[in-house]
């Protein structure tokens, strides 16, 4: 049996020494394949920069940093291998850089824009304004290693980032696909639901729910939600890690 786990989280590269991350430590999907050590199973992990990692040498690991690098990663080894389960749990960013500019360069950029078009209401200005922010072409700060510091205003604009979960399937129709799906501080219905959509917009088998404000070291709850609705219920990682270890080898 092969089986994909992603875990940690992606890193976006602002310059050569700022990245923006987010607080994923991948201890979930180390508990995973740890779970499956004794298992005959060949397991393939890819992995964010910051993830803790399971030690075992079977393991076929990648490294990745950006949502680009796992989109990149995970077509290849999706139309390459035949995987019976993709474990989905890294937490992949929403978004990537487009381009870092400052306040300078932005004003310039919007009152240029307003000069040149002169928009006859608040609506044209706000729309202009919008069409501006969108197009950002003429704000990027000149290439450097490390962006200067002396401006009083880094300013980011990000862009979406690619839905590498929506791709699985397309890549690899017959895996089973089990994802997961943070919210914060949402009630239970709130979270199967939004769970339930996830499932039908990914072609998911399984969606593994949790709330951000419930995941205390290892003490997290967790929702393991297919369409019928809730399946089990977990209250730490190992339990879920247990868990998917049961479903993928109960369900081959």
């Amino acid at each position: 049996m092969n089986l994909l786990i992603t875990a940690g989280g992606t890193s976006e590269k602002i310059d050569d020494v700022r990245h923006l991350t987010n607080h994923a430590t991948g201890t979930l999907g180390k508990e995973i394949a740890h779970s499956l050590e004794k298992d005959d199973v060949t397991i393939y992990y890819i992995h964010g920069p910051q993830a803790v990692l399971p030690k075992n040498k079977e393991i076929k690991f990648f490294s990745i940093h950006s949502v680009q690098e796992l989109y990149q990663t995970m077509e290849e080894l999706l139309t390459t291998i035949s995987f019976d389960y993709v474990i989905h749990s890294m937490a992949v960013s929403d978004y990537e850089l487009d381009t870092a500019s400052n306040e300078e360069l932005l004003a310039k950029k919007i009152a240029q824009t307003i000069e040149d078009t002169q928009p006859k209401s608040q609506e044209a200005l706000v729309e202009l304004i919008k069409n501006t922010l969108m197009d950002t072409k003429d704000l990027s700060q000149p290439t450097q290693k490390k962006i200067s510091s002396k401006n009083e205003k880094l300013i980011l604009i990000m862009g979406k980032a690619p839905k590498v979960i929506t791709k699985i399937k397309e890549w690899q129709p017959n895996t089973k696909l089990i994802g997961f799906k943070l919210l914060v501080d949402v009630s239970e219905e709130k979270l199967v639901n939004v769970a339930k959509e996830s499932i039908i917009k990914n072609q998911a088998d399984w969606i593994l729910a949790n709330d951000l404000t419930t995941i205390n070291g290892d003490n997290h709850i967790g929702l393991l939600v297919s369409n019928s609705g809730i399946n089990q219920r977990f209250s730490t990682k190992k339990e879920i890690a247990q868990g998917l270890r049961n479903l993928v080898l109960t369900n081959k």
